[in-house]
């Protein structure tokens, strides 16, 4: 087949062809210069300020302009009364296209104190230490510690973490070391026979003794001891012992 008979083939089909594609062209231009801005564009408004007014009153006047107002929480602050905006962000002033979020902050609660350190007091003290903060103990386990009875051992929260006025605060309170146990007394500075009768009203023995010259000493005192003194250690166990002995031994 020849070009000029190809040509003379296809003619009825170009026309409609080049119709087509201009009305295709004129319907694209339209959609994106007018139909897509309608559903893309939105108008601006500027973000009103609203930190300082009543948490339905900032609501109203976000809603107004078409933003979304979004309650993030409230917090205690001093500056504000409870229930009003204490933050908001964006910022007032900012502009932003209509039904953006606008996040605001409210003002409530008790003020918050920070978690004191309790763990070795009493729980007389640990009462009295949090009362003077607003605060309550609340006694949920009493266990076997090395510690004497009545101390606390354990604390529900952490030192400084942030808590509210008017909290009670979980403790673990100590009932002293388990039965058949004692603590190790002192013995440093003692002569081999006081730390002798020591022990033994303990119900304990003189373990290993090591022996070793001072000049500033007197022969046969302690000069350490291992386990070290308030260790807590079962009834009939040994404490070794390092004694000073004369340089002419």
């Amino acid at each position: 087949m020849t070009k000029d008979e190809l040509k003379k083939k296809l003619k009825p089909y170009i026309k409609p062809a080049i119709i087509y594609g201009v009305i295709f062209l004129a319907i694209f231009i339209a959609i994106d210069d007018f139909i897509m801005p309608s559903f893309v564009e939105a108008n601006e408004v500027i973000v009103p300020n609203v930190v300082g007014l009543k948490k339905d009153k900032a609501i109203e006047m976000i809603e107004e302009l078409n933003l979304t107002p979004i309650v993030v929480g409230s917090r205690y602050d001093g500056k504000y009364k409870i229930n009003e905006v204490i933050f908001q962000k964006p910022y007032a002033g900012t502009d932003v296209k209509e039904n953006r979020n606008i996040y605001i902050h409210i003002s409530g609660g008790e003020p918050v104190v920070k978690m004191p350190e309790l763990v070795g007091k009493t729980l007389r003290d640990a009462t009295v230490n949090l009362g003077r903060l607003g605060l309550f103990a609340k006694v949920v386990e009493e266990v076997t510690s090395e510690l004497p009875n009545g101390t606390i051992v354990e604390q529900g929260l952490s030192v400084g973490s942030e808590i509210q006025k008017g909290d009670s605060i979980r403790l673990k309170i100590s009932v002293g070391p388990q039965l058949g146990m004692v603590r190790v007394p002192n013995l440093i500075a003692k002569s081999e026979k006081e730390a002798i009768k020591i022990l033994d009203k303990l119900g304990l023995q003189m373990g290993i003794k090591t022996y070793i010259a001072s000049p500033t000493l007197l022969p046969n005192t302690i000069i350490s001891q291992f386990p070290m003194e308030d260790e807590l250690i079962t009834i009939g166990d040994s404490v070794n012992v390092v004694i000073s002995k004369s340089n002419r031994d």
